[in-house]
């Protein structure tokens, strides 16, 4: 099986962003980096249970002059798609896991509708402790599952960073392409007895639209990726994860300008061992009843 390949940058960077579609330019700014300070940013799983809650609001919105808009007829309303996951994860002997993931999505903002969507996907193959797994995913859900989804094969100080690419959707049906991540160690902190890595991280991808919106003359767009990560190095595990990212496809029909504009917000809780807390059942007291008083 062939892994995926981590590049290490020894000497560290200083980055810059330089706008939505201008990419991400580095300049060779090295920082003085001690031994001592290195940090391994490794996995350690023990057999056992493991789980973490994620919160993802995706919002689409259409460049498109007002008086087309209400020609749509609400086809062309912003979308505001919030999108909660529940996951649990079993690691067993021989770094085998398995990862069973719950995902309720319904929409909201100013066009909310009715009801939720759920659906369950699970994952069974290994994990090495540098997070790949085997058999890769060949496409992650989000840009933002791919921002630690592969750690360094080397202790790393601050200032030194690490660099790999994923294929990642933009949506589950706007794009899809090829990014590539620059995750740099900004500081350790300590934090009751734990040496806590902070994550500066940067994505930087290419979103090729779906045949429909091809065929109406939108082309593959750059999407970018910003946030910041923490991993506790003490424990191995992964710890609260804040992302944002940005895409924008556009076209002319007819002349008419038509922009179609993705803001994508991730949030993630710290991995933690055991079983997750059991889902409260809704309550089945009867509703009181009303008296004139």
């Amino acid at each position: 099986m062939v892994r995926h390949k981590t590049l290490v940058r020894r000497s560290a960077w200083r980055s810059l962003r330089t706008g939505l579609f201008a990419g991400l330019a580095l300049t060779g700014a090295c920082l003085p980096v001690g031994a001592s300070d290195a940090v391994p940013i490794t996995l350690h799983l023990s057999p056992g249970h493991y789980w973490r809650t994620q919160k993802l609001v995706h919002l689409v919105q259409y460049d498109l002059a007002k008086v087309y808009k209400a020609m749509a007829h609400g086809q062309a309303d912003d979308k505001t798609i919030l999108e909660n996951r529940d996951q649990v994860i079993v690691i067993k002997t021989g770094n085998a896991i398995n990862v069973t993931e719950t995902n309720t999505r319904q929409y909201g903002g100013e066009h909310p509708e009715p009801g939720e969507k759920i659906r369950t996907v699970t994952y069974d193959g290994t994990i090495a402790p540098d997070g790949v797994l085997t058999p890769p995913q060949a496409v992650l859900e989000d840009a933002g599952d791919g921002a630690l989804d592969q750690l360094p094969d080397i202790p790393l100080a601050p200032g030194q960073q690490w660099t790999f690419s994923r294929t990642v959707k933009a949506e589950r049906d706007l794009g899809v392409g090829p990014m590539t991540y620059l995750d740099k160690v900004e500081k350790i902190e300590e934090r009751n007895g734990h040496r806590i890595a902070l994550i500066d991280v940067t994505g930087n991808g290419q979103m090729t639209p779906p045949k429909d919106m091809e065929a109406r003359g939108f082309k593959a767009a750059p999407m970018d990726l910003t946030g910041t990560a923490e991993f506790d190095t003490t424990t191995g595990l992964p710890g609260v994860q804040h992302y944002a990212g940005k895409a924008t496809w556009t076209t002319k029909v007819m002349g008419v300008h038509i922009g179609v504009i993705f803001d994508d917000t991730y949030d993630s809780a710290p991995l933690q061992p055991g079983a997750p807390p059991p889902t409260p059942a809704p309550s089945s007291a009867p509703s009181p009843t009303p008296t004139n008083h």
